[in-house]
């Protein structure tokens, strides 16, 4: 099984931190970010190179806040009026 190590700023690491449940390690958040890169990645595949990460990760925010405002709007509004 790989190990990776690298460094962080501070401000990323304590943001992960701030994500945690008490006792839980670092590594789940990094290994459940990186599954979920590798199921994204060869979507995005269709239309980015795997070297345009700024594109990528401009179109995985627009879509995700797109989709969090489509679902608040639907509870607030089940019928869509």
């Amino acid at each position: 099984m790989g190990q990776a190590s690298f460094r962080l700023d501070d401000d990323i690491e304590n943001w992960i931190e701030s994500r945690l449940i008490a006792g839980q390690n670092k590594s789940v958040w990094y290994r459940h970010a990186v599954e979920t890169m590798m199921y994204i990645d060869p979507v995005l595949d269709e239309i980015y190179e795997p070297y345009q990460y700024d594109e990528r990760q401009e179109l995985i925010e627009a879509a995700i806040q797109k989709e969090v405002e489509r679902r608040k709007n639907g509870v607030n509004n089940p019928n869509g009026n």
